[in-house]
Parts: structure tokens; sequence; C-alpha cells
């Protein structure tokens, strides 16, 4: 499940929900992205996996998940992780070949990167049955419930895990793709998991071979071993600080995974220059396919 810091301020979040249909869309630069703004603490307490939420989020709720994952801050346990998963997405999206006109976001989420995103182009958001978010263009537990070459790009940003039959999605991605269009998909990898869902590991070969039929493949590793061992100590100490039910505790945690953040990024370096071989433990994986044409 997703956690996070909470953030502020009251934006009602769309509701628009169409099974197996989609709507015009929207900007990928609208009104989605709103972060960063001050209001009232809240806190996240309902799990975030697909279709496991008991029920909506809340307008700050959302506005805190959004927050977390776009503009990680150093006191979040995860700070790192999302670092350089922001990083390699403005990247990898920015290098894109053009033109861009149509986008589907697959378990769109909260919808955090949609600033990342050509700001000239349609952005459909695609979420399943359940989800808590409220934002999705189209809702629906089909994969995928589009017209054929109806994009020009398809990303599946940390959700992709969460797909039961990855080979029939990247078929789809490939289906719903215009010729020359993208698919970008991005995972954890070195990252716990919820005994009681169903959640997949890829490594960078596996990731590779299910594009193995397209154009420009391309793996990038999003962290080493530096941001995974500080995410996974951050976070083993998160879930103690959790268990122990004393909000001063958690209070006070910020500056303890500031501090663990800061020794990973040394960590991180030192990995970079000089330990960088065949060998890997990346925290996160990204990978890039271009549809031939």
């Amino acid at each position: 499940s997703e956690r996070v810091e909470p953030v502020l301020e009251k934006v009602a979040p769309r509701q628009q929900r169409h099974r197996g249909r989609t709507n015009t869309g929207t900007g990928c630069s609208g009104a989605n992205q709103t972060d960063n703004v001050g209001g009232t603490m809240v806190g996240i307490s309902i799990p975030l996996t697909p279709g496991s939420a008991g029920r909506p989020l809340t307008a700050p709720e959302l506005r805190a998940i959004r927050r977390s994952r776009r503009h990680p801050r150093r006191t979040q346990f995860d700070y790192l992780h999302l670092r350089a998963l922001v990083h390699d997405l403005r990247e990898a999206l920015t290098s894109n070949p053009g033109p861009v006109r149509d986008v589907l976001d697959v378990w769109c989420g909260s919808r955090p990167y949609d600033d990342l995103l050509p700001p000239e182009a349609r952005c459909v958001g695609l979420d399943v049955e359940g989800n808590p978010y409220g934002v999705a263009d189209v809702v629906s537990d089909e994969i995928l419930p589009f017209d054929d070459e109806r994009f020009d790009l398809v990303v599946c940003v940390e959700a992709f895990q969460w797909i039961r039959d990855s080979t029939h999605a990247v078929a789809e991605f490939r289906r719903v793709l215009r010729p020359g269009g993208t698919a970008l998909v991005a995972v954890p990898y070195a990252f716990e998991y919820d005994r009681e869902d169903f959640e997949r590991r890829y490594t960078g070969n596996e990731l590779v071979e299910l594009f193995e039929a397209w154009d420009d493949v391309r793996l990038v590793e999003n962290g080493g071993r530096g941001v995974a061992w500080t995410v996974l100590t951050a976070s083993m100490l998160d879930h103690a600080l959790e268990r122990t039910g004393r909000p001063a505790l958690k209070r006070v945690a910020g500056a303890v995974y500031a501090g663990l953040n800061a020794l990973g990024s040394g960590l991180e370096r030192i990995e970079t220059r000089y330990a960088r071989g065949s060998v890997t433990f990346p925290m996160n994986l990204l990978v890039t396919a271009r549809k031939p044409v």
C-alpha cells in the first residue's frame, strides 16, 4: 500500500466513472497536479492496492499522496526511491520521440505524474473498480477497454506488478498503441509486499523479455543498493513506529529518515563510482519500448 506524509488543501477530486468507455480526457498538465500547498494535516489509514480500499479518499488525502509521490521530501522513508523514479520518468518522457497526441495511464492511481506527460496531449486515466482515488476517466477491470491504435503513449507506473497476466497486458499495450507509439512501465524490485495481495517482482531481464518483439527496448535502474538499503531500513523503522501507537515517536521519525536518506545518498555515490558491474540490486526498474511501425 502507498504510505505518505500528509499534506494540506482541499481540492475536490474528479469523479468521472465510465465503464469500458472513455471521455475526451484532459490536458496532461491540467488540474490534477496541484501539490505543495498548505492546509490541514491528515493521516491515511486505508489500503491503497488496487481494489482493496473500503472508502474513497478525501480530498486532503488525495493531495497528500500526489505530493508525496511527485515532490518527495527528505523526511519521507521512501524519499530516495521516489527521487530516482521521478528523475528517470522525466528523462524517459522527455526523450520519447513525438508526436504524442493521446496518452493512456494504466491503473493511474492518484495521477501524481500528469505534469511530466506531454502538455499538449490528451490524457486518459484508467483504474480498476473499487479504487479509492476517484480521478480516473475510465473505471474498468478489463485490460484494456479501448479501440485498436488509440494512443501514442501508454504508461503504467508502479502498478504493473499487480497485473496477473503480464504477457496479455503487454499485448494489449501494443494493440492500443499506434505504430511507433511507446510503452513505459515502472515497477519496484527491492521493495516489500503484502502476503495477502497478489504482486509480482521482475528482474530487468524478465521485463526486457516481455517486450522482445518491440523496437528500441531500454531498461533503466531507478536507484541501486544504496537506495534499496535506505528504503528498506527506513521502512522497517516506519512499521515499528506504526505498531507502537505513539504519535510523538512518529513526529520525530522524519528527522531519522532525513539522516538515513543522507547516508543512503552517500552509499549510492560510492556504488555508482566503484561498485557497478553485472551484478545488481536495483530499487526500481523502468522499461520503455516502441511499437514497430
